[in-house]
């Protein structure tokens, strides 16, 4: 017998079995989960900046009237740390976008050149106002033509 029965006996427990490896642990990904995961985190890390925010109000207040050098130190590490809980918003942004693979593809157009005269411009702009519309030659063949 090994232990675990031996402690399952003793205590009256049914014994614990190890978990299988099952195909599917660990190497799916569950989008539900995951935005409510990704709400959670940003929801705390929101928190901490207006909690960090609130602190750092006294902090500087402590430190203005106490004019002691460990108070502005106190204060310098936590903007030091603000700073960083910020970059920490930024960074599950990132992570968060890298994970559910969603691209965003930015179409823009720097320094266009316009090689041609105003009159090409402005017929080109405006199509209805062009001085250069597509005429279509016709001949009139009357009737008495026809016999």
């Amino acid at each position: 017998m090994n232990i675990n029965k031996n402690l399952a006996n003793f205590f009256s427990v049914p014994e614990h079995k190890p978990p299988t490896n099952d195909k599917n642990a660990g190497g799916t990904f569950d989008s539900a989960n995951f935005q409510k995961d990704y709400q959670i985190v940003q929801d705390n890390l929101k928190n901490l900046i207006s909690n960090g925010n609130v602190a750092l109000e006294s902090a500087l207040r402590v430190a203005t009237e106490s004019d002691s050098p460990r108070a502005f130190e106190v204060v310098a590490i936590l903007l030091k740390t603000m700073a960083d809980l910020n970059n920490n918003v930024l960074d599950v942004h990132k992570k968060a976008k890298d994970t559910t693979g969603s691209k965003v593809e930015i179409k823009q157009t720097n320094n266009s050149v316009f090689v041609g005269s105003t009159k090409d411009l402005q017929n080109l702009l405006n199509k209805e106002r062009s001085t250069e519309k597509n005429v279509i030659d016709v001949e009139v063949v009357s009737d008495e033509q026809k016999q």
